[in-house]
Protein backbone atom coordinates (compact mmCIF):
# COMPACT_ATOMS: atom_id res chain seq x y z
CA UNK A 1 0.00 0.00 0.00
CA UNK A 2 0.84 3.42 -0.38
CA UNK A 3 1.77 4.97 2.60
CA UNK A 4 2.30 8.84 1.32
CA UNK A 5 -0.44 11.25 1.03
CA UNK A 6 -1.89 12.14 -2.42
CA UNK A 7 -0.27 15.33 -2.39
CA UNK A 8 1.06 17.77 -5.61
CA UNK A 9 4.56 18.27 -6.75
CA UNK A 10 6.77 20.30 -4.14
CA UNK A 11 7.84 23.77 -5.31
CA UNK A 12 11.47 24.12 -7.26
CA UNK A 13 11.41 27.50 -5.68
CA UNK A 14 10.78 29.90 -2.78
CA UNK A 15 8.16 31.55 -4.38
CA UNK A 16 5.66 28.41 -5.46
CA UNK A 17 3.77 28.49 -8.66
CA UNK A 18 0.27 28.55 -8.84
CA UNK A 19 -0.97 25.00 -8.14
CA UNK A 20 -3.97 23.71 -10.00
CA UNK A 21 -5.25 20.12 -9.83
CA UNK A 22 -7.95 18.12 -11.78
CA UNK A 23 -10.11 15.43 -11.13
CA UNK A 24 -12.00 13.24 -13.20
CA UNK A 25 -16.00 12.52 -13.49
CA UNK A 26 -18.01 13.10 -10.22
CA UNK A 27 -21.47 11.15 -10.07
CA UNK A 28 -23.89 12.14 -6.94
CA UNK A 29 -26.40 10.41 -8.12
CA UNK A 30 -27.32 6.31 -7.92
CA UNK A 31 -25.54 4.40 -5.67
CA UNK A 32 -22.83 7.29 -4.97
CA UNK A 33 -24.80 9.01 -2.11
CA UNK A 34 -24.82 5.38 0.07
CA UNK A 35 -21.13 4.78 -0.38
CA UNK A 36 -20.68 8.39 0.67
CA UNK A 37 -22.60 8.09 3.57
CA UNK A 38 -20.05 5.53 4.67
CA UNK A 39 -16.96 7.02 3.51
CA UNK A 40 -17.59 10.30 3.42
CA UNK A 41 -15.41 11.41 6.47
CA UNK A 42 -12.52 9.61 5.37
CA UNK A 43 -12.82 10.97 1.90
CA UNK A 44 -12.72 14.53 3.06
CA UNK A 45 -9.56 13.86 5.43
CA UNK A 46 -7.82 12.46 1.96
CA UNK A 47 -8.67 14.79 -0.05
CA UNK A 48 -7.50 17.61 2.41
CA UNK A 49 -4.31 15.86 2.12
CA UNK A 50 -4.16 15.10 -1.59
CA UNK A 51 -5.23 19.22 -1.90
CA UNK A 52 -2.78 20.69 0.23
CA UNK A 53 -1.18 22.24 -2.44
CA UNK A 54 -3.75 23.56 -4.87
CA UNK A 55 -4.54 26.84 -5.23
CA UNK A 56 -7.83 25.80 -7.39
CA UNK A 57 -9.56 21.83 -7.90
CA UNK A 58 -11.73 21.22 -10.79
CA UNK A 59 -13.47 18.18 -11.48
CA UNK A 60 -16.56 17.17 -13.87
CA UNK A 61 -19.93 16.87 -12.50
CA UNK A 62 -22.15 14.69 -14.36
CA UNK A 63 -25.09 14.93 -13.12
CA UNK A 64 -27.74 17.91 -12.13
CA UNK A 65 -28.78 18.37 -8.49
CA UNK A 66 -31.87 19.70 -8.75
CA UNK A 67 -35.67 18.83 -7.17
CA UNK A 68 -36.94 19.19 -10.49
CA UNK A 69 -37.79 15.48 -12.10
CA UNK A 70 -38.43 16.03 -15.67
CA UNK A 71 -35.94 13.68 -17.33
CA UNK A 72 -34.78 13.76 -21.24
CA UNK A 73 -35.32 10.90 -23.05
CA UNK A 74 -32.11 9.00 -23.07
CA UNK A 75 -30.57 5.63 -21.88
CA UNK A 76 -29.29 7.38 -18.56
CA UNK A 77 -30.37 10.21 -16.75
CA UNK A 78 -29.04 11.51 -13.11
CA UNK A 79 -30.25 13.59 -10.78
CA UNK A 80 -28.87 14.63 -7.49
CA UNK A 81 -30.12 16.54 -4.16
CA UNK A 82 -29.40 20.21 -4.41
CA UNK A 83 -27.18 19.84 -0.89
CA UNK A 84 -24.29 17.93 -2.54
CA UNK A 85 -23.63 21.74 -4.65
CA UNK A 86 -22.25 22.83 -0.50
CA UNK A 87 -20.98 19.23 0.33
CA UNK A 88 -18.41 19.42 -2.84
CA UNK A 89 -16.99 23.03 -1.62
CA UNK A 90 -16.51 21.50 1.51
CA UNK A 91 -14.56 18.56 -0.10
CA UNK A 92 -12.39 21.17 -1.65
CA UNK A 93 -13.30 21.87 -4.95
CA UNK A 94 -13.33 24.94 -6.04
CA UNK A 95 -14.55 24.29 -9.64
CA UNK A 96 -17.10 22.10 -11.50
CA UNK A 97 -17.75 21.52 -15.04
CA UNK A 98 -21.77 21.70 -16.40
CA UNK A 99 -20.28 20.94 -20.44
CA UNK A 100 -21.49 17.67 -20.53
CA UNK A 101 -23.92 15.27 -21.34
CA UNK A 102 -25.63 14.95 -18.59
CA UNK A 103 -25.95 18.36 -17.13
CA UNK A 104 -29.30 18.45 -18.92
CA UNK A 105 -30.39 15.43 -17.23
CA UNK A 106 -33.61 16.76 -16.04
CA UNK A 107 -33.88 19.74 -18.60
CA UNK A 108 -33.25 23.35 -18.45
CA UNK A 109 -34.66 23.59 -14.92
CA UNK A 110 -32.37 21.21 -14.05
CA UNK A 111 -29.23 23.15 -15.13
CA UNK A 112 -30.66 26.09 -13.77
CA UNK A 113 -31.19 24.72 -10.44
CA UNK A 114 -27.86 23.10 -10.38
CA UNK A 115 -25.62 26.38 -11.49
CA UNK A 116 -27.88 28.44 -8.71
CA UNK A 117 -27.05 25.88 -5.70
CA UNK A 118 -23.37 26.04 -7.16
CA UNK A 119 -23.34 30.04 -6.75
CA UNK A 120 -25.11 29.56 -3.00
CA UNK A 121 -22.42 26.96 -2.07
CA UNK A 122 -19.37 29.77 -3.84
CA UNK A 123 -18.57 26.66 -6.26
CA UNK A 124 -17.27 27.86 -9.77
CA UNK A 125 -19.24 26.28 -12.42
CA UNK A 126 -17.26 26.19 -15.92
CA UNK A 127 -18.37 26.16 -19.55
CA UNK A 128 -22.09 27.66 -18.28
CA UNK A 129 -23.09 30.59 -18.74
CA UNK A 130 -27.68 32.00 -17.98
CA UNK A 131 -27.19 33.87 -20.71
CA UNK A 132 -27.30 31.45 -23.96
CA UNK A 133 -25.05 33.21 -26.41
CA UNK A 134 -22.13 33.02 -23.66
CA UNK A 135 -21.45 29.67 -22.84
CA UNK A 136 -17.99 29.35 -24.32
CA UNK A 137 -16.38 32.47 -22.20
CA UNK A 138 -13.28 31.53 -19.99
CA UNK A 139 -13.59 31.54 -16.50
CA UNK A 140 -10.81 33.11 -14.81
CA UNK A 141 -8.25 31.61 -11.86
CA UNK A 142 -5.95 33.38 -9.55
CA UNK A 143 -5.52 36.42 -7.79
CA UNK A 144 -3.90 38.19 -10.77
CA UNK A 145 -6.14 36.22 -13.13
CA UNK A 146 -3.22 34.82 -14.63
CA UNK A 147 -4.90 31.50 -15.29
CA UNK A 148 -8.05 30.94 -17.57
CA UNK A 149 -10.46 27.67 -17.88
CA UNK A 150 -12.12 27.00 -20.58
CA UNK A 151 -14.57 23.90 -20.64
CA UNK A 152 -16.37 22.16 -24.06
CA UNK A 153 -18.98 19.30 -24.30
CA UNK A 154 -18.03 17.29 -27.44
CA UNK A 155 -21.94 15.59 -26.97
CA UNK A 156 -25.39 17.67 -27.78
CA UNK A 157 -28.31 16.68 -25.88
CA UNK A 158 -31.10 18.50 -28.30
CA UNK A 159 -33.55 20.37 -25.76
CA UNK A 160 -33.97 23.70 -24.99
CA UNK A 161 -31.07 25.76 -22.88
CA UNK A 162 -28.59 23.70 -24.47
CA UNK A 163 -26.74 26.92 -25.68
CA UNK A 164 -26.20 27.77 -21.85
CA UNK A 165 -23.47 25.12 -22.18
CA UNK A 166 -20.57 25.59 -24.10
CA UNK A 167 -20.79 22.52 -26.70
CA UNK A 168 -21.10 24.79 -29.87
CA UNK A 169 -18.61 23.30 -33.08
CA UNK A 170 -15.10 22.64 -32.65
CA UNK A 171 -14.08 25.04 -35.04
CA UNK A 172 -15.99 27.79 -32.94
CA UNK A 173 -14.01 27.03 -29.62
CA UNK A 174 -10.94 26.93 -31.47
CA UNK A 175 -11.42 30.38 -32.67
CA UNK A 176 -12.59 32.00 -29.23
CA UNK A 177 -9.49 30.42 -27.34
CA UNK A 178 -6.72 32.04 -30.07
CA UNK A 179 -8.68 35.57 -30.18
CA UNK A 180 -8.12 35.40 -26.06
CA UNK A 181 -4.86 34.33 -26.46
CA UNK A 182 -4.15 36.76 -28.74
CA UNK A 183 -5.65 39.63 -26.49
CA UNK A 184 -4.05 37.82 -23.56
CA UNK A 185 -0.97 36.37 -24.58
CA UNK A 186 0.72 36.14 -20.63
CA UNK A 187 -2.51 34.04 -19.74
CA UNK A 188 -2.12 30.15 -19.51
CA UNK A 189 -5.55 28.56 -20.82
CA UNK A 190 -6.51 25.38 -19.53
CA UNK A 191 -8.91 23.55 -21.69
CA UNK A 192 -11.42 20.94 -20.16
CA UNK A 193 -13.38 18.46 -22.64
CA UNK A 194 -15.61 16.44 -22.11
CA UNK A 195 -15.19 14.07 -25.40
CA UNK A 196 -14.43 11.03 -26.86
CA UNK A 197 -15.56 7.04 -26.34
CA UNK A 198 -16.60 5.64 -23.01
CA UNK A 199 -14.00 2.86 -22.04
CA UNK A 200 -11.66 2.73 -24.61
CA UNK A 201 -7.92 3.16 -24.06
CA UNK A 202 -6.70 5.07 -26.39
CA UNK A 203 -8.32 8.39 -27.91
CA UNK A 204 -9.83 8.51 -31.81
CA UNK A 205 -6.99 10.15 -34.18
CA UNK A 206 -9.64 12.47 -34.53
CA UNK A 207 -9.63 13.48 -30.74
CA UNK A 208 -5.72 13.71 -31.36
CA UNK A 209 -6.12 16.37 -34.08
CA UNK A 210 -8.16 18.26 -31.89
CA UNK A 211 -6.45 18.71 -28.49
CA UNK A 212 -2.92 19.58 -30.97
CA UNK A 213 -5.47 22.49 -32.62
CA UNK A 214 -6.16 23.55 -29.16
CA UNK A 215 -2.80 23.28 -28.60
CA UNK A 216 -1.75 25.65 -31.46
CA UNK A 217 -5.01 27.75 -30.96
CA UNK A 218 -2.67 28.36 -27.08
CA UNK A 219 -4.14 26.14 -24.76
CA UNK A 220 -1.30 25.33 -22.02
CA UNK A 221 -2.46 22.53 -21.52
CA UNK A 222 -5.65 20.00 -22.32
CA UNK A 223 -7.71 17.39 -20.05
CA UNK A 224 -10.27 14.82 -21.11
CA UNK A 225 -13.26 13.16 -19.23
CA UNK A 226 -16.10 11.23 -20.22
CA UNK A 227 -14.34 7.65 -20.93
CA UNK A 228 -14.52 6.76 -17.46
CA UNK A 229 -11.35 5.21 -17.92
CA UNK A 230 -7.21 6.37 -17.96
CA UNK A 231 -5.97 7.11 -21.62
CA UNK A 232 -3.04 8.57 -23.53
CA UNK A 233 -1.01 11.50 -22.21
CA UNK A 234 1.22 13.11 -24.42
CA UNK A 235 3.55 16.37 -25.40
CA UNK A 236 2.75 18.39 -28.17
CA UNK A 237 5.32 21.39 -28.56
CA UNK A 238 5.87 20.96 -24.95
CA UNK A 239 2.20 21.29 -23.99
CA UNK A 240 1.10 18.61 -21.67
CA UNK A 241 -2.46 16.61 -23.02
CA UNK A 242 -3.84 14.41 -20.77
CA UNK A 243 -6.67 12.67 -22.62
CA UNK A 244 -8.54 11.41 -19.86
CA UNK A 245 -8.38 11.52 -15.93
CA UNK A 246 -11.31 8.46 -15.94
CA UNK A 247 -13.92 8.58 -12.57
CA UNK A 248 -13.18 10.43 -9.17
CA UNK A 249 -16.44 9.46 -7.45
CA UNK A 250 -18.58 7.10 -9.79
CA UNK A 251 -20.39 3.26 -9.21
CA UNK A 252 -19.12 1.83 -12.10
CA UNK A 253 -18.01 -2.38 -12.68
CA UNK A 254 -16.43 -2.26 -16.16
CA UNK A 255 -12.74 -3.33 -16.24
CA UNK A 256 -10.10 -0.11 -15.61
CA UNK A 257 -13.13 1.76 -14.42
CA UNK A 258 -11.82 1.67 -10.73
CA UNK A 259 -8.63 3.34 -11.56
CA UNK A 260 -8.21 7.08 -12.51
CA UNK A 261 -5.69 10.42 -11.82
CA UNK A 262 -5.44 13.22 -10.60
CA UNK A 263 -3.26 16.13 -12.23
CA UNK A 264 -1.43 18.91 -11.07
CA UNK A 265 -0.11 21.90 -12.46
CA UNK A 266 2.07 24.20 -11.59
CA UNK A 267 2.01 27.59 -13.60
CA UNK A 268 4.14 30.26 -13.59
CA UNK A 269 4.03 33.20 -15.91
CA UNK A 270 1.42 31.70 -18.33
CA UNK A 271 2.66 28.50 -18.58
CA UNK A 272 3.46 24.83 -17.13
CA UNK A 273 6.17 24.86 -15.06
CA UNK A 274 5.60 20.73 -14.12
CA UNK A 275 2.75 18.43 -14.06
CA UNK A 276 2.57 15.54 -12.44
CA UNK A 277 -0.05 12.67 -11.91
CA UNK A 278 -1.57 11.01 -8.85
CA UNK A 279 -2.57 7.48 -8.80
CA UNK A 280 -6.10 6.97 -7.61
CA UNK A 281 -7.87 3.82 -6.80
CA UNK A 282 -11.73 3.68 -6.00
CA UNK A 283 -13.04 1.32 -3.76
CA UNK A 284 -16.94 1.17 -3.67
CA UNK A 285 -17.54 4.40 -5.65
CA UNK A 286 -15.13 6.44 -3.58
CA UNK A 287 -11.61 7.56 -4.51
CA UNK A 288 -8.79 6.17 -2.29
CA UNK A 289 -4.85 6.77 -3.02
CA UNK A 290 -4.08 3.69 -5.22
CA UNK A 291 -2.25 0.76 -3.50
CA UNK A 292 0.63 -0.97 -4.84
CA UNK A 293 -0.96 -3.20 -7.62
CA UNK A 294 -3.50 0.04 -9.09
CA UNK A 295 -0.48 2.28 -9.30
CA UNK A 296 1.67 -0.60 -11.32
CA UNK A 297 -1.59 -0.88 -13.49
CA UNK A 298 -1.55 2.55 -13.72
CA UNK A 299 2.17 2.62 -14.70
CA UNK A 300 2.02 0.15 -17.06
CA UNK A 301 -1.46 1.32 -19.07
CA UNK A 302 0.16 4.56 -19.37
CA UNK A 303 3.32 3.25 -20.17
CA UNK A 304 1.86 1.22 -23.01
CA UNK A 305 -0.12 3.59 -24.53
CA UNK A 306 2.42 6.71 -24.00
CA UNK A 307 5.64 5.58 -25.01
CA UNK A 308 7.50 8.87 -25.21
CA UNK A 309 6.87 10.02 -21.86
CA UNK A 310 8.82 9.63 -18.87
CA UNK A 311 7.23 9.16 -15.82
CA UNK A 312 9.59 10.11 -13.08
CA UNK A 313 8.59 8.92 -9.81
CA UNK A 314 7.84 11.69 -6.76
CA UNK A 315 8.03 11.28 -2.92
CA UNK A 316 4.19 10.46 -2.70
CA UNK A 317 3.90 7.45 -5.37
CA UNK A 318 2.86 9.63 -8.05
CA UNK A 319 4.68 10.70 -11.03
CA UNK A 320 6.21 13.81 -12.49
CA UNK A 321 5.89 14.00 -16.38
CA UNK A 322 8.69 14.38 -18.86
CA UNK A 323 8.63 14.33 -22.63
CA UNK A 324 11.40 12.60 -23.90
CA UNK A 325 10.77 14.47 -27.44
CA UNK A 326 12.47 17.34 -27.95
CA UNK A 327 9.94 20.42 -28.86
CA UNK A 328 9.66 21.82 -31.94
CA UNK A 329 11.71 25.01 -32.87
CA UNK A 330 9.04 27.50 -31.93
CA UNK A 331 7.25 29.85 -34.58
CA UNK A 332 8.68 33.13 -35.69
CA UNK A 333 6.51 34.79 -33.29
CA UNK A 334 3.89 33.83 -30.85
CA UNK A 335 0.67 33.06 -32.96
CA UNK A 336 -2.74 31.23 -31.84
CA UNK A 337 -4.66 29.92 -34.51
CA UNK A 338 -5.61 26.05 -36.71
CA UNK A 339 -3.58 25.04 -38.91
CA UNK A 340 -5.52 24.13 -41.37
CA UNK A 341 -9.50 25.16 -42.44
CA UNK A 342 -11.61 24.20 -45.54
CA UNK A 343 -11.75 25.99 -48.48
CA UNK A 344 -13.42 25.40 -52.15
CA UNK A 345 -11.36 24.22 -54.46
CA UNK A 346 -11.86 23.82 -57.90
CA UNK A 347 -13.56 20.37 -57.86
CA UNK A 348 -14.54 20.32 -54.27
CA UNK A 349 -13.90 21.26 -50.87
CA UNK A 350 -10.01 21.22 -50.13
CA UNK A 351 -8.24 21.14 -46.78
CA UNK A 352 -6.07 24.08 -46.67
CA UNK A 353 -2.93 23.39 -44.40
CA UNK A 354 -0.04 26.54 -43.16
CA UNK A 355 3.19 25.04 -42.47
CA UNK A 356 6.31 26.33 -40.42
CA UNK A 357 9.45 25.50 -42.09
CA UNK A 358 11.75 26.33 -39.13
CA UNK A 359 15.12 26.19 -40.71
CA UNK A 360 13.69 28.90 -43.05
CA UNK A 361 11.70 30.42 -40.74
CA UNK A 362 9.05 30.33 -43.28
CA UNK A 363 5.55 29.48 -43.98
CA UNK A 364 3.88 27.49 -46.51
CA UNK A 365 -0.09 27.72 -47.86
CA UNK A 366 -0.38 23.96 -48.62
CA UNK A 367 -3.37 22.39 -50.67
CA UNK A 368 -4.12 19.18 -52.31
CA UNK A 369 -6.63 19.05 -54.26
CA UNK A 370 -9.34 16.00 -54.66
CA UNK A 371 -7.78 15.68 -59.14
CA UNK A 372 -4.20 15.28 -57.29
CA UNK A 373 -2.76 19.08 -57.90
CA UNK A 374 -0.86 19.76 -54.74
CA UNK A 375 -0.45 23.28 -54.38
CA UNK A 376 1.39 25.95 -52.07
CA UNK A 377 2.83 29.76 -51.27
CA UNK A 378 5.65 30.33 -49.57
CA UNK A 379 4.64 33.18 -47.07
CA UNK A 380 8.41 35.08 -46.37
CA UNK A 381 7.01 36.87 -43.60
CA UNK A 382 5.82 35.72 -40.08
CA UNK A 383 1.65 34.32 -39.78
CA UNK A 384 -0.43 35.29 -36.86
CA UNK A 385 -3.51 34.27 -37.80
CA UNK A 386 -5.41 31.61 -40.46
CA UNK A 387 -8.77 31.91 -41.11
CA UNK A 388 -11.93 30.91 -43.84
CA UNK A 389 -14.78 32.24 -44.91
CA UNK A 390 -16.65 33.51 -48.42
CA UNK A 391 -15.44 37.08 -48.15
CA UNK A 392 -16.34 38.35 -51.64
CA UNK A 393 -19.96 36.40 -50.86
CA UNK A 394 -19.34 34.62 -54.51
CA UNK A 395 -20.73 31.08 -52.79
CA UNK A 396 -16.96 30.00 -52.76
CA UNK A 397 -14.95 29.58 -49.45
CA UNK A 398 -11.68 31.57 -49.50
CA UNK A 399 -8.77 31.38 -47.39
CA UNK A 400 -8.09 34.37 -44.48
CA UNK A 401 -4.39 34.58 -43.95
CA UNK A 402 -3.17 37.57 -41.60
CA UNK A 403 0.86 38.16 -42.04
CA UNK A 404 2.89 40.31 -40.88
CA UNK A 405 5.16 42.84 -42.63
CA UNK A 406 5.33 45.85 -44.60
CA UNK A 407 3.89 47.29 -47.64
CA UNK A 408 4.50 49.35 -50.87
CA UNK A 409 1.59 51.73 -49.48
CA UNK A 410 2.68 50.78 -45.38
CA UNK A 411 6.26 51.09 -44.96
CA UNK A 412 5.59 49.98 -41.17
CA UNK A 413 5.80 46.28 -39.77
CA UNK A 414 2.37 45.78 -38.66
CA UNK A 415 -0.85 42.92 -38.69
CA UNK A 416 -2.35 42.61 -42.14
CA UNK A 417 -5.37 40.65 -43.55
CA UNK A 418 -4.67 38.82 -47.40
CA UNK A 419 -7.73 37.08 -48.88
CA UNK A 420 -6.61 34.19 -51.27
CA UNK A 421 -8.35 31.87 -53.61
CA UNK A 422 -7.80 28.62 -55.58
CA UNK A 423 -8.38 28.77 -58.93
CA UNK A 424 -9.72 26.92 -61.67
CA UNK A 425 -6.41 25.10 -62.00
CA UNK A 426 -5.99 24.49 -58.19
CA UNK A 427 -3.47 27.17 -57.70
CA UNK A 428 -3.52 29.74 -55.51
CA UNK A 429 -4.35 33.25 -56.71
CA UNK A 430 -4.00 36.57 -54.37
CA UNK A 431 -8.23 37.92 -54.03
CA UNK A 432 -6.90 41.23 -51.74
CA UNK A 433 -3.74 41.62 -49.85
CA UNK A 434 -4.88 44.78 -47.92
CA UNK A 435 -2.27 47.54 -47.13
CA UNK A 436 -4.26 48.34 -43.71
CA UNK A 437 -7.35 48.47 -41.89
CA UNK A 438 -8.49 51.52 -40.30
CA UNK A 439 -6.94 51.42 -36.94
CA UNK A 440 -4.25 48.28 -35.35
CA UNK A 441 -5.66 45.11 -35.98
CA UNK A 442 -4.93 42.66 -33.78
CA UNK A 443 -7.08 39.32 -34.98
CA UNK A 444 -10.13 38.68 -37.64
CA UNK A 445 -12.53 36.09 -37.85
CA UNK A 446 -15.44 36.23 -41.13
CA UNK A 447 -18.53 35.29 -40.45
CA UNK A 448 -22.30 35.86 -41.97
CA UNK A 449 -24.39 38.19 -41.00
CA UNK A 450 -28.16 38.66 -40.02
CA UNK A 451 -28.71 39.76 -44.03
CA UNK A 452 -27.00 36.58 -45.28
CA UNK A 453 -23.78 37.94 -46.72
CA UNK A 454 -19.94 37.55 -45.34
CA UNK A 455 -18.62 40.13 -43.28
CA UNK A 456 -14.64 40.16 -41.52
CA UNK A 457 -15.49 40.72 -37.65
CA UNK A 458 -12.01 42.27 -36.96
CA UNK A 459 -10.32 43.91 -33.29
CA UNK A 460 -8.53 46.87 -33.61
CA UNK A 461 -6.85 48.94 -31.10
CA UNK A 462 -7.07 52.56 -31.68
CA UNK A 463 -4.13 55.19 -31.21
CA UNK A 464 -5.68 56.19 -27.26
CA UNK A 465 -5.59 52.80 -26.57
CA UNK A 466 -8.51 51.23 -25.85
CA UNK A 467 -9.96 48.52 -28.67
CA UNK A 468 -12.84 48.12 -31.13
CA UNK A 469 -14.81 45.65 -33.11
CA UNK A 470 -15.50 46.26 -36.68
CA UNK A 471 -17.14 44.73 -39.54
CA UNK A 472 -16.30 45.12 -42.83
CA UNK A 473 -17.51 44.09 -46.00
CA UNK A 474 -16.33 43.26 -49.72
CA UNK A 475 -17.18 46.04 -52.08
CA UNK A 476 -15.60 46.15 -55.71
CA UNK A 477 -12.02 44.55 -55.41
CA UNK A 478 -11.24 44.46 -51.53
CA UNK A 479 -13.09 45.35 -48.15
CA UNK A 480 -14.43 48.24 -46.69
CA UNK A 481 -15.57 49.73 -43.23
CA UNK A 482 -19.23 48.88 -43.03
CA UNK A 483 -19.45 49.88 -39.17
CA UNK A 484 -18.02 49.91 -35.67
CA UNK A 485 -20.03 47.60 -33.73
CA UNK A 486 -18.53 49.03 -30.40
CA UNK A 487 -15.79 51.17 -29.67
CA UNK A 488 -13.53 52.16 -26.77
CA UNK A 489 -13.83 49.09 -24.95
CA UNK A 490 -11.13 47.12 -22.56
CA UNK A 491 -9.74 44.28 -23.87
CA UNK A 492 -12.37 41.92 -21.46
CA UNK A 493 -15.54 43.96 -23.49
CA UNK A 494 -13.41 43.80 -26.73
CA UNK A 495 -12.79 39.82 -26.68
CA UNK A 496 -16.92 39.27 -25.32
CA UNK A 497 -18.02 41.74 -27.93
CA UNK A 498 -15.46 40.27 -31.15
CA UNK A 499 -16.83 36.29 -29.81
CA UNK A 500 -20.54 36.79 -29.56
Amino acid sequence: MLSGALTACRPQSAAPPLRVSMVGDVLLARNVPAALARDSATLARRARRWWAGSRYVIGNLECPLTTAEQPVAKQFTFRADLRWAAWLRRLGLTHVSLANNHTLDQHWFGLRDTYRAASTARLGTLGYQPDSTAGCLPTLLGPDSSVAVLAYSAFRVGVPGEGCVCGRDFSALCERLAAYKTLFPQRAVLVYLHWGTEYAAQPTDGQRQQARALIDCGATAVVGSHPHVVQTVEYYRGKPIIYSLGNFLFDQHRAATDLALQVDFDLRAGQVATTCLRPLQLINAVPHAANTRATASLLARLRRYSPNLRFNPDAVGGWQLQSSILAAKADSLPAYFQRQVTVDGPTGLVTARLRYLPHSRQYQAWARTPSGTATTVTLRFPIYALGAGDVDNDGRTDLLLGPVKPTPLDTVRRRRLFVYSLDSAGHWQPKWRGSRLTFQLLCFRAGPAADGRTYVRTIEQAPDGLYCVGQYRWQGFGLVLDRFLARRLSRDAAYRCFVL
